[in-house]
């Protein structure tokens, strides 16, 4: 599997500490990836839709020498209004030669769709299907696959009902790791159930903190949380050896995953009760103790360049334990 790098592992603490390299301008970004040895980055079309033909060329010319891939990254919790951000970042995509897209479609987090009810968040879906199955020919036409990402948002059976809804070959599954178990699903059953449809992976861990309505996501270096990556990894590689993936540490805010509330459950349709268990019971053996400080340096108002080490250390150690595993 090859292994990249996505911008939004890091914070805008690089730019404000006047670091060398700032994760969100892309020669940067693949800059920090070939330092490392990685083989793609993942990033923002915006940067690049500022630069001139020639700068673009030029950037992609860079790519090519050093054999790095790249993916765009997109989004909307509007698409059932507006699908012109996806169709711009398919027009980038096209013009660089990127052939793979993850976009969210969604601003819920932490699993937590209260504010939709079940109705609201399943009509929310079904007003997705008609702007999807009219801009998918236009990615088919370009020969771009679109993963639609778990953003805390979306369950496995939903992701895989949308994309049979749309129907179109060239829709899929950005699937992140860590954030299955925000929807009260084990990363490795849901990985089983998009894997017909995965296009491209986010690997993300976590540690998990316990409170009283459920669990704190903080984000940690790959193999440090409470996700099974040789497990995850075996899956991959023999169902979907072509999909790339990119590391992606979590947000620089910890989430708070009220699993463990009654009516968190109320816009999730029945599913198979051992799937619930089994996620629960990976955050209940995983659990750090309770005294243990659930926050990151950004949420205990450290200086830049704390925020930065923290970032970086986190990084570093995640290349290694990838390396060592794969």
């Amino acid at each position: 599997m090859k292994i990249g790098l996505c911008a939004w592992s890091f914070t805008a603490a690089h730019r404000e500490a006047n670091q060398k390299f700032d994760p969100f301008i892309p020669e940067d970004l693949a800059q920090m990836a070939i330092d490392r040895g990685l083989q793609s980055i993942e990033c923002s079309p915006a940067p690049l839709a500022q630069k001139s033909p020639a700068e673009l060329s030029e950037f992609v010319e860079f790519l090519n020498r050093h054999q790095l891939d790249i993916i765009l990254d997109t989004g909307s919790p509007n698409y059932h209004e507006d699908i012109a951000p996806l169709r711009e970042t398919l027009e980038m995509a096209h013009r660089i030669g990127a052939t793979v897209i993850r976009t969210t479609i969604s601003n819920a987090l932490e699993g937590d769709r209260r504010a939709w009810g079940l109705q609201g968040w399943t009509e929310f879906l079904e007003a997705l299907i008609e702007p999807f199955k009219k801009i998918m020919p236009l990615a088919a036409r370009f020969g771009i696959h679109v993963g639609i990402e778990n953003h805390q948002d979306l369950c496995s059976w939903e992701l895989r009902w949308l994309c049979d809804q749309v129907g179109s070959p060239m829709l899929g599954s950005t699937m992140d790791c860590g954030n299955a178990l925000a929807v009260g699903e084990t990363p490795l059953g849901f990985a089983q159930r998009v894997l017909p449809v995965l296009k491209h992976i986010h690997i993300k861990d976590y540690t998990a903190h316990p409170t009283a309505a459920g669990y704190r996501f903080k984000r940690c270096a790959i193999g440090a949380g409470v996700v099974d990556w040789p497990g995850l990894f075996a899956a991959f590689a023999s169902s979907a050896p072509q999909v790339q993936a990119c590391i992606e540490l979590g947000a620089s805010s910890a989430r708070h995953i009220r699993i463990l509330e009654e009516d968190y459950w109320s816009t999730y349709s029945p599913r198979p009760p051992d799937e619930t268990t089994a996620a629960i019971r990976i955050l209940h053996q995983a659990a750090r103790p309770g005294d243990e400080d659930w926050r990151t340096p950004h949420e205990r108002g450290e200086n830049a360049r704390e925020r930065v080490d923290y970032e970086l250390d986190q990084l570093e150690a995640s290349v290694a334990y990838l390396r060592g595993l794969t």
